[in-house]
C-alpha cells in the first residue's frame, strides 16, 4: 500500500485528497463564524412508501462496503494529511418522521432546518439519510451530507449503489478504474506500475499530465487573480457586511419536459451542443442584475466559479470522494442586456478557459496549496468577505441513469441542494431528471427575503423559458 500522503484508502482509515481537503477548510471557515458547515443535501421524492426494513438492510450494506459514512475525521494539522476515521461498530442511522401535509413545504421547512444543523466531523456522521412520510402514501428520502465527503455528483452514485446493494445483496466494493503512475514526474510518486486504488484518483489524474504543462496551467490561474480588486454584485444589502449564515430558505422551479426540450435545442442552435450552463447561468447573472439590492452600473461584475465533474462518462468511482475541478467565469453589466448575446459570451468564455486548461491549473493549486491549511483558511474567507461570488452555481447535467426508480418505488423529482452563505446570501443549483429541468435555490433568508428569492427565481425561468 502506498504512503498515507498520497491519500490512499487503507483498512481502518481514508486519507483526504486535495479537493477533499480544500472542502475541509472552507467548512473550518464556515463552522468557525457560526455557519453549520458545508453541507449538501440530495431529496429522492417518491411515488409511493418505501419499506423501511428493506431501506435499513440496504444502508448497513452500504456501510459495510463503504465504511466511511459513518467515520470520524482526524486532523492532526500541519502538512500531516487528514483521513476519516472508520468505526467498525457503528451503523447508519434511518431518521423516519411523519410530516402533517403532503406538499412542498414541510419538506422544504424539513430540510431547511437540516441545513441549519451544525455538523462537526470529530462527532457526527458525514452522510445522513432521512425518510419523510407524507401523509398522501407518498415518501420522501432524503441524503444530508459533508461536502468534504463527495462532491455534489456522487449523491446520484450513492443512491444507485443503495439500490444495487439491495438488490443484489452485501458484496464486496466493486474495483474501481485502476491507472498506472509513471516515474516521469519530478514532484509525483515514484512508483513504476503501482496500481492506484480508490483515494489516489485525483493524484493519478493530475500525473495524466506531464509537470510542464501542469505548472503553465496553475501559473495562468495565479495570473488570472492579478486585477483591480472589484466587489461582485449579489443579493446581500451592503449594510449587512458582517456574516448572515441563517436562516435557510429554500426555492424550487422546474420546466416542463416541452420546456427543456426546448432549451436544449436552444442551446444546440447558439452553441452546436445541447448542453444549458451558459443560458442558465446568463439567466442567473441577469436576474441578480435586476434585483440586486445595489444599483449597478455598466462595469459592474458578475461572477462566480463553475464546478466541473471529472469522472469520465458512464464511470461512478470515486463516489465518497471530491472529484471535481472548477473554472470561473466573469461578465460586465453591460454584457448582459441580452439573453441570448450574454448566453453566448458566457459559452465563449467556458470555451477559453477549458481551452486555457484553467481546470487543470486550478487542480494543480489544489495540490500545491492542501499542505498550508492555515493560509488557505484566511485567503479563502477573505475572498468570501471582500470579493464573493455573484451567487454560488452548480449545473449537475442530467442525472445519471438508472434512478427512475429506488428500492422498488418509482421516483417522480430528484433534487439536489448546496450551501449558502451572506455574502452572497444565495446558491442555484441545476439538474435534469425525467426530461425536466429542475432549479434549486437556497438562501439566507435574513440578506434575501423569501419574497425576493422568489422574484429573483421566476426571472431566471423567465428567460429560460422565452420563445
Amino acid at each position: 500500500m502506498m504512503h498515507s500522503s498520497t491519500g490512499t484508502t487503507s483498512s481502518d482509515c481514508q486519507h483526504l485528497n486535495a479537493a477533499d481537503r480544500l472542502m475541509l477548510v472552507a467548512h473550518k471557515g464556515m463552522r468557525g463564524i457560526d455557519h453549520a458547515g458545508f453541507l449538501s443535501q440530495t431529496h429522492v421524492w417518491l411515488r409511493g412508501r418505501l419499506d423501511p426494513a428493506c431501506l435499513k438492510l440496504a444502508l448497513a450494506r452500504l456501510h459495510t462496503a463503504y465504511p466511511v459514512v459513518t467515520a470520524r475525521l482526524e486532523d492532526p494539522g500541519g502538512r500531516a494529511v487528514p483521513c476519516w476515521r472508520h468505526r467498525p461498530g457503528a451503523r447508519p442511522v434511518l431518521h423516519e418522521s411523519t410530516l402533517l401535509a403532503a406538499d412542498d413545504a414541510p419538506v422544504l421547512h424539513t430540510a431547511e432546518r437540516l441545513f441549519e444543523k451544525p455538523l462537526d466531523h470529530d462527532r457526527d456522521d458525514p452522510l445522513t439519510f432521512h425518510l419523510l412520510h407524507l401523509p398522501d402514501g407518498r415518501d420522501v428520502f432524503l441524503l444530508r451530507f459533508s461536502h468534504v465527503l463527495m462532491d455534489g455528483k456522487a449523491p446520484e452514485y450513492v443512491l444507485k449503489e443503495i439500490n444495487r446493494l439491495l438488490q443484489e445483496g452485501e458484496s464486496e466494493v466493486r474495483d474501481p478504474h485502476r491507472c498506472e503512475l509513471r516515474a516521469k514526474d519530478a514532484d509525483g510518486l515514484h512508483t513504476v506500475g503501482c496500481a492506484v486504488t480508490a483515494g489516489d484518483e485525483m493524484q493519478a489524474h493530475l500525473l495524466r499530465f506531464d509537470r510542464k504543462r501542469r505548472v503553465r496551467a496553475a501559473l495562468r490561474v495565479v495570473r488570472s487573480h492579478i486585477r483591480w480588486p472589484q466587489r461582485p454584485a449579489n443579493m446581500t444589502p451592503r449594510e449587512l457586511d458582517e456574516w448572515l449564515v441563517r436562516p435557510y430558505g429554500i426555492a424550487l422551479r422546474q420546466l416542463t419536459v416541452e420546456q427543456t426540450d426546448a432549451l436544449l435545442e436552444r442551446a444546440k442552435g447558439l452553441f452546436g451542443f445541447a448542453n444549458p450552463t451558459p443560458l442558465i447561468l446568463a439567466a442567473a447573472f441577469r436576474a441578480v442584475a435586476r434585483h440586486a439590492p445595489l444599483a449597478t452600473n455598466s462595469r459592474t461584475i458578475f461572477q462566480t466559479d463553475l464546478p466541473l465533474n471529472l469522472r469520465p462518462p458512464g464511470r461512478m468511482e470515486p463516489i465518497f470522494r471530491n472529484f471535481m475541478s472548477f473554472i470561473q467565469i466573469r461578465a460586465r453589466a453591460d454584457e448582459l442586456n441580452s439573453f441570448e448575446a450574454a448566453a453566448r459570451l458566457l459559452n465563449t468564455r467556458m470555451r477559453d478557459q477549458l481551452r486555457s486548461a484553467i481546470d487543470l491549473g486550478n487542480l494543480q493549486m489544489m495540490h500545491l496549496m492542501a499542505p498550508h491549511a492555515r493560509l488557505l483558511h484566511r485567503h479563502i474567507l477573505t475572498q468570501m468577505k471582500n470579493q464573493p461570488f455573484t451567487l454560488g452555481f452548480g449545473f449537475l447535467g442530467p442525472a445519471t441513469a438508472g434512478l427512475e426508480q429506488f428500492c422498488g418505488q418509482e421516483v417522480d423529482r430528484l433534487y439536489s441542494l448546496n450551501s449558502a452563505i451572506s455574502p452572497p446570501g444565495t446558491t442555484l443549483q441545476a439538474i435534469q431528471f425525467r426530461g425536466r429541468l429542475n432549479l434549486m435555490l437556497t438562501f439566507i433568508e435574513s440578506a434575501v427575503p423569501r419574497p425576493t428569492a422568489d422574484l429573483l427565481l421566476d426571472r431566471v425561468m423567465e428567460d429560460l423559458i422565452q420563445a
